[in-house]
């Protein structure tokens, strides 16, 4: 692009909706778990074990976002500001997740937890690596659908709460979120306008978007793996499930 061309954000943010809506439409269609949530056949142990490796790959969100940040190769200072206060306000919410699981009934967890799927480690680690290697702005591809996921997601949860009978205080992650990231949303869409000058910035940010999303997906499925074995009483990575109040 020449340092000229003015960048028609309009556009690219039609092109990353777009593929948003092919991509978790493929996720919501051929994931085990999200069928089996539809179906209204979840269990409180498929939500104990997802919600885990939620807590998992949340807890490491502030810091990686920190990283951003603290790099010397920014030039948007409104982006460098994003980042660090963006982390800030990201600190501690992977605790509800645990709040959620303890919630409906689950205990065993002040102990040392189990640690994440290997596609959770997967995901966690490639957020890692897109922070402080490559294009500086491209982590706000994983923003950018992380923060507007819920137009997605709510069918889910909706039908989570629906067959679990939960109470809104047990699904404190997600109705905390859904409020919290409307506003992230729109700051994450006005911070890539600010801060993105080229076609190079783009490419970044729409191949981050697309990679994180598919490791999600991947998680997602290596959760009902795992459920699946507590169901036929193989392994003891999730024994907490089994000590309920």
């Amino acid at each position: 692009m020449n340092p000229s061309t003015e960048i028609n954000f309009e556009k690219f943010f039609q092109k990353l909706d777009s593929k948003l809506d092919q991509l978790w439409t493929k996720i919501l269609s051929s994931s085990p778990l999200a069928k089996t949530v539809l179906s209204g056949e979840v269990t409180k142990e498929l939500y104990g074990i997802y919600m885990l490796e939620t807590y998992h790959y949340t807890s490491h969100n502030a810091r990686n976002q920190a990283l951003v940040g603290i790099r010397n190769d920014i030039e948007s200072l409104p982006y460098i500001k994003f980042c660090l206060e963006h982390a800030a306000e990201e600190v501690g919410h992977e605790r509800m997740a645990l709040h959620d699981i303890r919630s409906i009934g689950f205990e065993g967890l002040d102990g040392a937890l189990p640690r994440p799927l290997m596609e959770t480690e997967a995901l966690i680690a490639y957020l890692y690596w897109i922070s402080f290697t490559g294009n500086p702005l491209q982590r706000l591809g994983y923003s950018y659908w992380a923060e507007s996921c819920y137009k997605y997601i709510n069918p889910l949860i909706q039908s989570i709460q629906k067959t679990l009978q939960l109470e809104p205080s047990q699904l404190t992650f997600f109705i905390a979120h859904s409020d919290i990231d409307a506003d992230h949303f729109e700051h994450v869409k006005t911070i890539i306008q600010r801060s993105c000058k080229s076609e190079a910035d783009l490419d970044a940010i729409e191949y981050v978007l697309t990679t994180s999303l598919k490791l999600t997906a991947r998680m997602l499925d290596a959760v009902y793996e795992e459920y699946q074995e507590v169901q036929l009483g193989r392994g003891r990575r999730y024994d907490f499930l089994c000590k309920k109040a």
